[in-house]
C-alpha cells in the first residue's frame, strides 16, 4: 500500500440531507480519530465493499487526520473556515485512478455522536465524481427527499451524514503523480541501454599519439592470450541479452498501461450505470388508458 500525504477532505458547511458540518464536528473527528478503535476505509461513491475485487471493492484505509484553517472563497468573499485534512493507506487500484485522473473528489461519511459518546467520529471515505461546485443540485435533492434519498441506503447507519463533494488532489508521498509519464519514469532502462551499448560496441579506436623509438620487439615475446578474445565474445553476448530483455520489459510496462486506461474507463462506465438504477420502491406511473369516451377534457 501506499501512504499519500495529507489532503483535504471537508470543510465545514454543507451536507447531503440538509444538516451542516460545524466546527465541533471537525475538531472531534481529528481529535479522537484512532484507527485501532474504528478504522474508516476507503470507498467509491460511498458504495461500501459492495465486491471483493473490480470497481466497488475497498480501496485503502484512513490512518491520520488532523485540521487546518483554510481562506475559502464563498460568494466572492474570502473566509476563514476549519478544514479537515486526512492522509491514507491506498491500495495500487486506487493509485492507479487517481493517476487516470478519475475519482478526483472526496466526501466523508461522518457518525454525530459515535458510539453514544456524543462526539463526531469519520466512519467513511469515498471518492467521487461529482464535485461540490457542480453538485449543489444533487445536494438540494436529496436534501428533501428523506428516507427517500438515493444515498440513504449507502449510509454505515441512517444517523450518519455525507458531506459535499470537493477536490482531493491524493498524491503519495515520496513522489509527485503525474498520469502522462513515461513506462521508464526514472530514465533507468535508458540508462542502462545505453551503458550496455557502450559494452557492446568494443573498444574504442586509440588516438595516434607520436611515441618515441621502441627497441624491436622480442621475437620470443608470448601474443596476447586467447581468453581476452573470448572474455570480449561474452561480454558483448551478454550485452544483447540485456539490451533484450529491457526492450521486453518496456514492452509489457506499456501494455499494462493501456490496460489500466481501459479498466478506468470501463469502471466509469459501470459507475454511471449504477447511479441511475431506481431507488429500491420505486415503480413508473401507470399508463392512461383514457376515459372511453366518458371523460372529456378542456384543453
Amino acid at each position: 500500500m501506499a501512504k499519500s500525504r495529507f489532503f483535504r477532505v471537508a470543510v465545514e458547511g454543507a451536507t447531503t440531507d440538509g444538516r451542516t458540518i460545524d466546527r465541533k464536528w471537525i475538531e472531534d473527528m481529528a481529535a479522537t480519530y484512532k484507527p485501532a478503535t474504528y478504522a474508516a476505509r476507503v470507498n467509491m461513491e460511498h458504495i461500501r465493499g459492495a465486491t471483493a475485487t473490480g470497481p466497488f471493492s475497498s480501496l485503502g484505509d484512513v490512518v491520520a487526520l488532523k485540521t487546518e484553517t483554510i481562506d475559502l472563497d464563498v460568494g466572492g468573499k474570502t473566509e476563514k473556515r476549519l478544514a479537515l485534512f486526512a492522509q491514507i493507506d491506498a491500495l495500487d487500484s486506487l493509485v492507479e485512478i487517481n493517476r487516470a485522473k478519475q475519482k478526483l473528489y472526496s466526501s466523508i461519511e461522518v457518525n454525530p455522536n459515535f458510539a453514544g459518546t456524543g462526539k463526531a467520529y469519520l466512519v467513511g471515505l469515498a471518492v467521487t465524481d461529482s464535485p461540490a461546485s457542480l453538485g449543489t443540485e444533487m445536494l438540494q435533492f436529496c436534501a428533501t427527499q428523506g428516507d427517500k434519498s438515493p444515498l440513504a441506503g449507502r449510509k454505515l447507519d441512517a444517523a450518519n451524514l455525507f458531506s459535499a463533494a470537493i477536490e482531493a488532489e491524493i498524491e503519495m508521498e515520496g513522489e509527485t503523480v503525474d498520469p502522462t509519464a513515461s513506462a521508464d519514469p526514472t530514465g533507468i532502462f535508458a540508462k542502462i541501454g545505453a551503458l550496455v551499448e557502450k559494452l557492446t560496441a568494443g573498444p574504442a579506436a586509440p588516438a595516434i599519439v607520436e611515441q618515441p623509438a621502441q627497441p624491436a620487439a622480442d621475437p620470443a615475446a608470448p601474443a596476447a592470450a586467447p581468453e581476452i578474445a573470448e572474455l570480449t565474445a561474452q561480454v558483448a553476448a551478454l550485452g544483447t541479452a540485456m539490451l533484450t530483455a529491457f526492450a521486453d520489459l518496456r514492452t509489457a510496462g506499456e501494455a499494462r498501461q493501456a490496460e489500466v486506461t481501459a479498466l478506468t474507463a470501463q469502471v466509469a462506465t459501470l459507475s454511471e450505470t449504477i447511479g441511475k438504477i431506481p431507488a429500491p420502491g420505486f415503480t413508473n406511473r401507470p399508463p392512461a388508458t383514457g376515459g372511453n369516451g366518458t371523460a372529456k377534457t378542456n384543453c
